[in-house]
C-alpha cells in the first residue's frame, strides 16, 4: 500500500491516516481504482515521517488518535515547509462547530464524519485535489508575478509609473469592496503615537480580502482620497516600513498565506503610498491577534468578524460554489 514507483507519482498522492485498521481498510477500498497512489499511517508521528518522505498532495487524517492527535499532526504539517501545501481533511466522530472551526484554523479544508459514506468520501476528495490544483497553478503564477516585478523594478524598466498610475485610479475609484484605504500603518494620528489598534485595522481588511475575493489596500490614503505617504508613520526609511508589513503579515496572517499577498511602496505626488493587493486564498485565513484568532470578510467597503457558526458556514458554502 505504500511502495511508490515513477508512474505512481504522476497521480495525485493521498495519505491515509487512522488508528483504527478497518477505518483505514474502509478508507483505502473507497479511493482505490480512483486513480490516486494511496498511501497509510496508523498515528500521527508515522504520518509525518510519511508525509516528509512523499509530500501527499491530500491528507485524511483522523483526529483522536493515540500519541499525537489529529489537531497536533496537523499544525506539525502546516509548520513544515515541505508540507505545508497538503490539503487536510479530517475524520471525525465529533460534530461541534467549536471543533469544526478549530481544525479550519489549524488549515485544514474539510471534515469527513464517521460513520464514512463511501460516495462522500470520492466527492470530497476530489473537490479538494481540483482546488490543490487550482492553488498550485495560483502560487507558480504569484511566483512568476513576483519574479517579474522584481526584475523590472531593478532595471528600471519604468513599470513605476505603471504603478503610479494604478494607484491614482484605484484612488479615483473610492473605497468599495474590493478597494479600501487606511491613513497610516501604525500611527494613531488622534494620540500623535504608534498603535497596535491601528495595525490590527489595516491586517483585518488583508485578511477580509483573502477571505473573499481579493482586492487592493492603499496605506498612506485618507476615505476622502488625499495622499498622507508613509512619512506620517515615522518610520526611518523605506527599508523599516518594508519589514515592518513583512513582519506583521507573517505573524497575523501566516507564511502560508504570503503568496498571495504583494505589496509595493509606489510614489505618487512626490510621496510614497503603500500598495497591498491580495488574491483570494483557496484556504481560510484567520487573523492571529494575542491568543484569539478572528475570521473577517468584506462587505461593502469594510471588513466584518464572523461568529464561530458563521465561519463554518461561509467556508462551507465558498467551496460548494467554487
Amino acid at each position: 500500500m505504500t511502495d511508490i514507483n515513477a508512474e505512481s507519482l504522476k497521480q495525485p498522492v493521498i495519505l491515509l491516516v487512522d488508528d483504527n485498521t478497518i477505518n483505514l481498510q474502509l478508507l483505502f477500498e473507497t479511493l482505490d481504482g480512483q486513480g490516486y497512489q494511496l498511501l497509510a499511517a496508523r498515528s500521527g508521528e508515522e504520518a509525518l515521517r510519511i508525509a516528509r518522505k512523499a509530500t501527499p498532495d491530500l491528507i485524511l487524517l483522523d483526529i483522536m488518535m493515540p500519541g499525537i492527535d489529529g489537531y497536533e499532526t496537523c499544525a506539525r504539517l502546516k509548520a513544515d515547509e515541505a508540507t505545508r501545501n497538503s490539503v487536510v481533511i479530517f475524520l471525525s466522530a465529533l460534530q461541534s462547530t467549536e471543533e469544526k472551526v478549530r481544525g479550519l484554523s489549524m488549515g485544514a479544508m474539510d471534515f469527513l464524519t464517521k460513520p464514512f459514506d463511501p460516495e462522500e468520501i470520492i466527492a470530497r476528495v476530489s473537490i479538494q485535489l481540483e482546488n490543490h490544483r487550482k492553488h498550485q497553478v495560483l502560487l507558480r503564477q504569484n511566483q512568476q508575478l513576483t519574479e517579474k516585478l522584481a526584475g523590472s523594478l531593478g532595471s528600471g524598466s519604468g513599470d513605476k509609473e505603471t504603478h503610479t498610475d494604478r494607484v491614482k485610479s484605484l484612488i479615483s475609484f473610492g473605497e468599495g469592496n474590493r478597494v479600501e484605504f487606511k491613513s497610516t500603518l501604525r500611527w494613531n494620528l488622534k494620540t500623535n503615537r504608534s498603535e497596535k489598534v491601528i495595525e490590527k485595522a489595516w491586517l483585518k481588511s488583508v485578511a477580509g480580502f483573502l477571505n473573499s475575493d481579493g482586492g487592493a489596500l492603499l496605506v498612506g490614503v485618507t476615505d476622502n482620497g488625499d495622499i498622507m505617504g508613509m512619512e506620517t508613520d515615522n518610520f526611518d526609511n523605506e527599508d523599516k516600513y518594508l519589514l515592518h508589513v513583512n513582519n506583521r503579515i507573517q505573524q497575523h496572517i501566516g507564511l502560508e498565506h504570503a503568496g498571495f499577498i504583494s505589496y509595493q511602496l509606489v510614489p505618487v505626488d512626490n510621496k510614497k503610498v503603500m500598495l497591498i493587493e491580495c488574491q483570494p486564498s483557496p484556504s481560510p485565513v484567520f487573523l492571529k491577534i494575542s491568543n484569539e484568532e478572528e475570521f473577517y470578510i468584506r462587505v461593502g467597503p469594510g471588513s466584518r468578524r464572523l461568529s464561530t457558526s458563521e465561519v463554518v458556514a461561509y467556508v462551507t458554502n465558498r467551496r460548494t460554489d467554487s
